[in-house]
């Protein structure tokens, strides 16, 4: 009988580890999950509202400019353990810091075509973006554990 018991709390610590391992590599999937919605969601109300919607990327996270109601899903903070990247189109293959971008979607549906990488201790994502649609076009996930 404690034998049993033995192994079960040993299978039951195995599981509990490799969850815990499962949640922190999706941290960084998270915040590009998120871009991807704020992408989609302002793509849509600058065609809808008229107007060029902007979302800016500060030192705290990024979110939108100018929203005059900013509900829930207005702004994403991001952790200081992330650092979120930014690649034009006509930069080549170099990678910014996105801090001080504004993403800018236009009302006739067109938005700035850039790539963004998103890193964590734990990997990296990288996303492009459809300048017709602001849908993500191709994306990418590295693990390092």
């Amino acid at each position: 009988m404690i034998i049993v018991l033995a192994l079960m709390i040993t299978l039951a610590g195995m599981a509990t580890l490799s969850f815990t391992s499962l949640e922190e590599g999706a941290g960084v999937e998270i915040y590009g999950n998120k871009l991807a919605r704020m992408a989609k969601r302002a793509s849509r109300d600058a065609v809808v509202q008229g107007r060029p919607i902007m979302i800016a990327f500060d030192k705290g996270g990024f979110g939108f400019v100018g929203e005059t109601a900013p509900g829930k899903d207005g702004y994403c903070p991001v952790p200081k353990n992330v650092k979120v990247g930014v690649q034009r189109w006509n930069g080549g293959k170099k990678w910014d810091l996105a801090l001080g971008t504004n993403w800018v979607f236009f009302p006739t549906g067109i938005c700035d075509p850039l790539h963004f990488r998103l890193e964590t201790p734990d990997g990296n994502m990288e996303m492009g973006f459809n300048p017709l649609t602001g849908s993500v076009i191709d994306q990418a996930v590295y693990l390092t554990k």
